[in-house]
């Protein structure tokens, strides 16, 4: 009876999981179109709610996917587990941190256009690598491939794997071509890795709901 009613929670978890994984897909896409250069003032607050939001979902989808792999991560997923959770945390305090100041500049948009490292310095690579490296995204990322190179060795979640990498690297690719923390500008490619990034956090999400009924 115990084990069936931990098996009916982990179910639950893993649902709710889901959706908040696929959320966070979804939002994502949105966050970046409003939090960017010329958006009309009127979508500050948005921008000021997707900053605590977003991160909080993506926090909740690791919590799904690691309940899903954990016992087939290895200690090598352990690792990239944990490197992405305290990139999602740290990206969350950012946002809790930042709140009071951009809800005292709701309707200025100053706060929203950083200075860009190239205009800062030209092509000063070292800037862009601090810059890089002190994205909370970047370290979720790292965590997230580690654990995608743990997984995709194990045929029982291979196909997890497969997708953490796919997805992992949909964000590499938005990450490095980003204005300010990535090592080269092009916003085409930008635009459209950033929408394939998304699309592989809601096919986890997606796959997180339909795995909630099946054993771990």
């Amino acid at each position: 009876m115990s084990e069936r009613k931990n098996h009916r929670l982990f179910s639950t978890l893993l649902g709710w999981s889901g959706w908040a994984t696929a959320s966070a897909g979804v939002l994502f896409l949105v966050y970046g179109y409003v939090d960017r250069e010329g958006t009309p003032w009127y979508l500050d607050l948005a921008v000021l709610v997707l900053s605590i939001v977003v991160p909080v979902l993506f926090l909740a989808g690791l919590a799904g996917i690691y309940g899903k792999l954990r016992a087939q991560a290895g200690w090598l997923g352990l690792i990239g587990f944990a490197t992405s959770f305290a990139g999602a945390a740290v990206w969350l305090t950012f946002g809790v941190r930042s709140a009071p100041h951009l809800y005292r500049h709701l309707g200025e948009r100053n706060w929203a256009t950083a200075p860009r490292v190239q205009e800062e310095c030209g092509l000063c690579l070292l800037a862009k690598l601090y810059v890089l490296l002190g994205s909370p995204l970047t370290w979720l990322l790292v965590g997230l491939s580690i654990v995608g190179l743990a997984t995709v060795r194990r045929e029982v979640v291979r196909n997890w794997g497969l997708l953490l990498l796919a997805t992992t690297l949909f964000g590499w690719v938005w990450q490095l071509t980003d204005d300010d923390a990535g090592i080269v500008d092009v916003r085409l490619v930008h635009v459209a890795f950033g929408i394939l990034f998304s699309l592989g956090w809601t096919l986890l999400g997606y796959a997180l709901w339909a795995s909630k009924n099946k054993t771990s």
